[in-house]
């Protein structure tokens, strides 16, 4: 079902050519799936244009980017968490529409060059990769949780997967750390590796048994799945209508 919105204050946006034609190249085909955030099943639902999982996305979305009980939420307490894949399953870039005053402001972007909020100058602002984890915060009740990380962590795990001796992220031995801190006007997030052997003794967290493990694994995003679905269409051309009539 598509999400719910109402609009409000329209704003002047950049100068743009062939604007029109840049919306009708714009499609939403095939299908694809995703996680139910109270369910936790994946269900088919419909994609938007072609984005990718991967590492070859990281970088390639990252360049043109600039809730729920679901995801991690990450504090300025050191977590423990386990990856259970060495990849992201879901890359993407989103617009953040402020004139949206009921419902979720964030719109996937579609990709560059078929996104019509791209091909009227909107530029998508916030790159996300997302991992499937077991957070360990609480380490009586290990949690499944999908983790959303920005381009600067999700670089960092880029670099540990493709190091022969630090990764792969899966690895059984390997954990993570992960908390945020404020600095100034800016959330910086702190990633450290953990060692299977260390985490009782450094962080009194006990790891995760094999029985355990296989059952977080079972409940796992495919890859490809998509935590957040695209507009179709017509919710993509409300928003460009919008944003165009005063222009």
């Amino acid at each position: 079902m598509p999400e719910s919105r109402t609009y409000g204050r329209r704003r002047a946006l950049p100068a743009r050519k062939a604007e029109q034609e840049g919306f009708d190249a714009g499609r939403s085909d095939g299908t694809v799936t995703r996680r139910e955030a109270i369910t936790g099943r994946v269900v088919k639902t419909g994609s938007g244009a072609a984005q990718g999982a991967g590492w070859d996305d990281v970088d390639k979305v990252a360049s043109a980017a600039g809730g729920g009980d679901l995801y991690l939420k990450v504090t300025e307490n050191r977590m423990v968490i386990k990856i259970l894949a060495d990849g992201p399953f879901d890359v993407f870039a989103s617009h953040w529409i402020d004139e949206i005053e009921e419902g979720s402001k964030s719109v996937r972007c579609w990709g560059t060059p078929d996104c019509p909020l791209c091909a009227i100058g909107d530029k998508a602002k916030r790159f996300s990769a997302c991992f499937d984890v077991v957070s360990l915060e609480d380490p009586e009740f290990p949690v499944l949780k999908v983790w959303d990380v920005g381009i600067k962590i999700a670089r960092q795990l880029k670099e540990i997967a493709a190091d022969a001796k630090r990764g792969p992220l899966n690895r059984p031995d390997l954990y993570f750390t992960i908390r945020k801190e404020q600095k100034k006007k800016a959330v910086e997030y702190t990633l450290e590796r953990v060692k299977e052997r260390d985490l009782e003794e450094e962080y009194g967290v006990a790891p995760l048994d094999d029985e355990a493990l296989k059952q977080f694994l079972a409940e796992c995003h495919n890859y490809g799945d998509r935590v957040k679905e695209p507009l179709d269409e017509e919710g993509m051309e409300e928003i460009v209508q919008l944003l165009m009539d005063d222009a």
